[in-house]
C-alpha cells in the first residue's frame, strides 16, 4: 500500500496548483521511527544511502525533515507535489539530506508496508501490446495483428517453468542471473512472470524493491522482446533466454533471494 499521506499531498497539491507546505510552519526534524514503520525506515535508509554509494551499515541515524516553507529572503516557497528530506547521519559524522517520495511516490520507501515487486515486459510495466505507431486504422506493418500460431510451432514449443530457486547474494550492486531457456511458438511471447518466496526479506534489500525478468532472443536474427508488434511473428519456434535482473543495496552474510513460480512461454 502506498503511503497515504504522501500520495494525498501529491494529488491535492497538484489539484490546487501549489504546495500544501507553503502555508505551513517548518517542522523540526523527527526520528524516522517516530513517523514511519521500522521496515519503511530501513527501506528509506537503503535508498537514500545508496545515492552516496553507501549502505545502511554506514548510517547511524535517519531523520525526517519537511521541505522549508520560506527561502533565505523569507519569501514563501510554493511547490507542487509532496515529499520530504531524509537526513542521514553517517558513521564518519557527516550528514546528508536526500529528497524522498516527491511527485508520484514510488518504491518501498514510500509504502506503508514495503514489499518486493516482480516485473517483466508483460507484468508490472505494461506497454508490450501498445500499438507502436499511427492512430488506427494502422498502416501496413504498423500494429497489424500477428498471424495465428502454427499447430506445428505450438507442438514444438517448450515453456520455461521453475517452481523454486534460491539466488545467493554476495555483493552490493547489479545482478544478472540466467534462469533457463524457452522455445516460443512463432516467436510470440505470451507469459513472463515470477514471484518471491518472501514478499519482504529482512536479509537483503533491492533497489526500488524491484526484480525484472528479461527475455532475450537466442536466434542470430532475433529481435528484442520489447513490443509485441515490433518483435513480430516468425516461422517455427524462437529460442529465448530468461535472465533475472536486480540491484542489491544491502545484504547480510549468507543471504539468498528466493524466487518462485517462474513461467516463460
Amino acid at each position: 500500500m502506498w503511503r497515504r499521506g504522501a500520495l494525498l499531498f501529491a494529488v491535492v497539491g497538484a489539484l490546487a496548483g501549489c504546495s500544501l507546505f507553503a502555508d505551513e510552519p517548518s517542522q523540526a526534524p523527527q526520528p524516522c521511527g517516530a513517523v514511519y514503520s521500522a521496515q519503511t525506515c530501513l527501506a528509506m535508509t537503503d535508498e537514500a544511502a545508496s545515492r552516496s554509494h553507501r549502505t545502511r551499515d554506514d548510517v547511524t541515524a535517519i531523520d525526517i525533515v519537511q521541505f522549508p516553507t520560506r527561502d533565505e529572503q523569507g519569501a514563501l516557497i510554493t511547490r507542487m507535489g509532496g515529499g520530504f528530506y531524509a537526513r542521514l547521519t553517517f558513521t564518519d559524522g557527516t550528514m546528508r539530506d536526500e529528497t524522498m517520495c516527491a511527485g508520484v511516490p514510488s518504491g518501498p520507501a514510500c509504502m506503508d508496508e514495503p514489499q518486493l515487486e516482480a516485473r517483466s515486459v508483460l507484468a508490472g510495466s505494461g506497454g508490450y501490446h501498445d500499438v507502436p505507431c499511427a492512430d488506427p486504422p494502422p498502416s501496413e506493418g504498423c500494429g497489424n495483428p500477428l498471424a495465428s500460431l502454427e499447430p506445428s510451432a505450438l507442438k514444438a514449443a517448450a515453456p520455461l517453468r521453475i517452481d523454486r530457486i534460491s539466488i545467493p547474494i554476495d555483493h552490493v550492486g547489479a545482478y544478472e542471473v540466467p534462469l533457463g531457456e524457452a522455445r516460443l511458438p512463432n516467436g510470440v511471447l505470451s507469459a513472463a512472470s515470477f514471484g518471491f518466496t518472501d514478499p519482504w526479506p529482512l536479509d537483503v534489500s533491492l533497489g526500488q524493491g524491484v526484480a525484472w525478468i528479461d527475455i532475450r532472443s537466442l536466434e542470430p536474427d532475433g529481435k528484442p522482446f520489447q513490443n509485441y508488434f515490433d518483435h513480430g511473428w516468425r516461422p517455427g519456434v524462437e529460442r529465448a533466454e530468461a535472465v533475472l535482473e536486480f540491484e542489491v543495496l544491502w545484504f547480510k552474510k549468507g543471504a539468498v533471494l528466493g524466487i518462485r513460480d517462474v513461467l516463460v512461454r
